[in-house]
């Protein structure tokens, strides 16, 4: 029996919500809504931890968090335990898949501690959000653009302004086709491109349309603010009992969010949602037509 290609797509904090087809009539969203008119949603599906550095590991060592160890974006385990992630989980996803006699490649962000830990990808490139010292030489997108379009390499955030602006509506740094997300498309499309005669496993990860919310033109203006309902608010008593929510609302400035505010930035994250969507297209047309 042929054993079929892989693609893993991941986004980053992207809501059911956010597609027409799963009961959002504000939204057009006709990439995705052919992909859930042709696959499964899971509708009732829930994190074991939904947070970014556990929630990614559990996906690629199909283990929890009590296994992992990691319950925060750190490194957070016993002394007593073996050393490295996959010796106490076992092989990450990758690898298991090249030991199984795929061809593998992991495009985007990885979101790991160490930033460049080897997860098992023959060719594994890099795009994430925060540059420490010396990781933009190591990071394949900002080297990319170093390289290729030096003339925005002085922008010290590629992906949009974090800092105090974490939440306030922004518009991209870049053109369109610079941006991550193009730029994740259009290296997926290469790795697609080789038959070595090895199926492929393929993991593209956008970092869209995780804040801050910076779409390109144009889909930073599809949508009109004023169209868009208002949050929906629970009871204070219940929302802020674990303290730590508090805490991570005041660290990212989302302790004083008006509802104007939330409404601008929804339609600036349902735009980067879309951009996403649309750079997907161009690597798996295939899926989406």
């Amino acid at each position: 029996m042929k054993r079929p290609n892989v693609l893993f797509v991941m986004t980053d904090q992207q809501r059911f919500d956010t597609i027409a087809a799963l009961g959002n009539e504000h939204v057009y969203t006709p990439n995705l809504d052919r992909l859930v008119a042709r696959g499964v949603s899971f509708t009732d599906a829930y994190s074991t931890c939904p947070v970014c550095v556990p929630a990614r590991y559990t996906v690629r060592s199909g283990r929890e968090p009590l296994a992992t160890g990691i319950f925060s974006n750190g490194q957070w385990r016993s002394p007593e335990d073996p050393a490295t992630m996959e010796s106490r989980c076992g092989p990450f996803l990758a690898r298991t898949m090249r030991e199984r006699g795929y061809r593998t490649f992991g495009v985007g962000k990885f979101h790991t501690s160490p930033t460049y830990q080897d997860l098992g990808y023959e060719v594994h490139q890099h795009s994430e959000e925060l540059y420490g010292r010396g990781d933009r030489g190591r990071d394949a997108y900002a080297s990319f653009i170093a390289r290729e379009h030096p003339e925005y390499a002085w922008l010290e955030m590629l992906q949009g302004e974090r800092t105090e602006m974490y939440y306030v509506p922004q518009m991209s740094p870049l053109p369109a086709e610079l941006t991550v997300e193009s730029w994740a498309a259009d290296r997926a499309c290469e790795q697609l491109a080789p038959d070595d005669g090895r199926p492929f496993f393929g993991f593209v990860s956008f970092i869209g349309p995780h804040p801050p919310c910076a779409p390109p033109q144009p889909f930073n203006r599809m949508y009109d603010p004023d169209r868009m309902p208002d949050p929906v608010r629970g009871s204070p008593e219940v929302d802020t009992a674990d303290e730590y929510v508090n805490w991570m609302n005041y660290a990212i400035w989302a302790d004083d969010i008006s509802d104007s505010r939330h409404r601008t930035a929804v339609v600036r994250t349902i735009g980067a949602s879309q951009f996403s969507a649309s750079s997907r297209r161009t690597f798996c047309p295939e899926i989406c037509s």
